[in-house]
């Protein structure tokens, strides 16, 4: 199960978001007809209040380098104190960035509220959204086999996004679509365009069911399918996964882990996936290391706290239960 890396992988290139979290838990949140409320009025006491940095491409690359794979990043932060202590925290993980661009504007900020693990994130994008293809140097291809998108939302990241697949296509690159939610709602167009020329996708059970149209997660996944993917993972947070891979669809359960904070779990998963399909891993086994690599992260608070080498997922791995299904 644990196959040696392809000697000749050269690393990946993660596209998209990264994001200052602040992160707050607190007694008085409550949760109403799958709402987190509070008083209006007010003041709230604060139980926690915690800063992070996050973005989906600043968790995913986060994972991937400290799992050890080779790990580029293409985003943009504002000038200023949050931006360098972002750069800061990328270099601390190991990820390469020489294609992160500063913008004039304020660093992407998202106010995180906590209520047992689960979450509801207000974020402003800021200097992501000024991310365009001004910003994408050609040059990192040689330098890769894969390219990871995840959330781009504004026009100048959709010209991006697509000059960005046409340059991986053109040199019989991976790519692999790890969309958001607001990408879904937003620009479902240019998120079909993106998935169409990917050899995985992964999206979690309420993303596919809107991109699709479909109630049903079995019927989504073989929508998805259609759109030409050789890989399709929908994530099921404590239901596991669902995984179309050729002409098998098959589910895996989730592990019994004792989940502190969910930030992150989506990202980590991806980059687990990433990290173990190049190292020589069958999909299944690649699916059940990514579903270890966000169990370990889902254990801790934030999204890039703690994050598990790959030997501590491997030693998961060996004494993991699964949650019933």
């Amino acid at each position: 199960m644990y196959p040696e890396r392809h000697s000749n992988f050269k690393g990946a290139l993660v596209v998209g978001g990264i994001i200052i979290d602040l992160i707050a838990s607190s007694d008085e949140f409550r949760v109403i007809d799958g709402n987190i409320c509070f008083p209006f009025d007010t003041k709230i006491t604060l139980k926690d209040l915690k800063q992070d940095i996050g973005g989906s491409a600043h968790n995913l690359a986060a994972n991937l380098a400290t799992l050890g794979t080779n790990t580029y990043i293409l985003g943009s932060v504002g000038r200023g104190d949050y931006g360098e202590e972002a750069l800061r925290n990328l270099r601390v993980h190991g990820v390469n960035i020489k294609y992160v661009t500063l913008k004039e504007g304020s660093t992407g900020m998202s106010l995180v509220f906590l209520v047992n693990g689960e979450k509801t994130v207000l974020t402003s994008r800021g200097a992501n959204d000024l991310l365009g293809e001004d910003d994408l140097n050609s040059e990192v291809f040689d330098k890769i086999d894969a390219l990871i998108l995840t959330s781009l939302n504004s026009p100048s990241n959709i010209q991006l996004m697509r000059r960005a697949v046409q340059e991986a296509r053109s040199r019989d690159l991976f790519i692999l679509t790890n969309p958001s939610m607001s990408m879904v709602t937003r620009r479902p167009e240019d998120l079909k365009y993106a998935m169409k020329n990917s050899n995985a996708i992964i999206m979690n059970g309420k993303e596919a069911r809107l991109i699709t149209g479909e109630d049903d997660v079995h019927s989504a996944i073989k929508e998805l399918q259609k759109l030409g993917a050789e890989t399709v993972i929908v994530t099921l947070d404590v239901k596991g996964s669902l995984v179309a891979d050729g002409e098998e669809i098959f589910s895996l359960p989730a592990y019994k882990v004792d989940v502190v904070d969910t930030t992150g779990g989506g990202d980590s998963y991806t980059a687990g996936f990433v990290h173990a399909r190049f190292k020589g891993y069958s999909t299944r086994d690649a699916v059940k290391f990514a579903g270890a690599v966000a169990a370990l992260n889902i254990m801790t608070p934030g999204a890039s706290t703690d994050l598990p080498l790959e030997k501590d997922v491997i030693e998961f791995l060996k004494r993991a239960d699964y949650l019933q299904a």
